[in-house]
């Protein structure tokens, strides 16, 4: 028989991604790959975010999170060809539609754009969303130490204990689980996506239960 095999998806990071599919990127105007979603420039912050409603004195769009305006295989060919065919006005579809030019993997029919594009874990969950939670719970994600000082902020001295736990843990923790972990609270700067994952799938549901606000704890 004749074995055939086909792409399917395609992972890396967000700029990685951005320039495969020939996207404008997620510092862009419309800068989301999975659907129209338009972001907003902050004159203080010199960058574009993407809220569901414009912040107070900005104008913008007033968005459904249940509901947004999907991309879609289709509507990114049509996004193409227009761009393609209206010369006068390619510049306008490039901002509002974030895209700059037709990706050679349209070549493959195995590919859906944007399906086969998913989210990357490592880069979206174990170096992203894990970090920001840790620096929440350590009461070190802002710059205002009013900010930081949230219920579901822990205690240095709780750090510590679960620090403790942790060492005295070490030695009869199955291979399994990978390295040893290490201290968090000294060294999460050091973490790489392995010492996330470890932290997020193995650890923290033990060590933060007692810790942690009851309205924290989502199973």
């Amino acid at each position: 028989f004749t074995l055939r095999s086909h792409i399917l998806s395609w992972s890396g990071d967000i700029p990685a991604l951005s320039k495969v599919m020939c996207l404008s990127g997620h510092n862009a105007r419309s800068g989301c790959r999975f659907c129209y979603i338009h972001g907003i420039y902050s004159n203080i912050a010199r960058h574009i975010y993407f809220p569901l409603q414009p912040p107070q004195g900005y104008n913008g769009t007033n968005y459904d999170p249940e509901n947004l305006p999907m991309r879609s295989h289709t509507s990114h060919l049509q996004d193409i060809e227009a761009m393609e065919n209206e010369r006068r006005t390619k510049n306008v579809i490039q901002r509002e539609k974030g895209i700059n030019g037709r990706s050679i993997l349209l070549e493959l029919q195995s590919i859906d754009f944007p399906a086969s594009f998913p989210v990357d874990i490592m880069h979206a969950l174990f170096e992203n969303t894990a970090p920001h939670m840790f620096r929440h719970f350590n009461g070190k994600f802002f710059n205002n130490k009013i900010l930081n000082e949230a219920d579901y902020k822990i205690q240095s001295e709780n750090w510590k204990e679960i620090v403790k736990i942790i060492q005295q843990n070490q030695k009869t923790m199955p291979m399994e689980f990978g390295r040893p972990p290490t201290n968090i609270q000294k060294h999460y700067s050091a973490f790489k996506a392995e010492d996330w994952y470890n932290w997020i799938v193995l650890y923290s549901l033990p060590l933060l239960y007692d810790y942690l606000p009851a309205r924290y704890w989502i199973f």
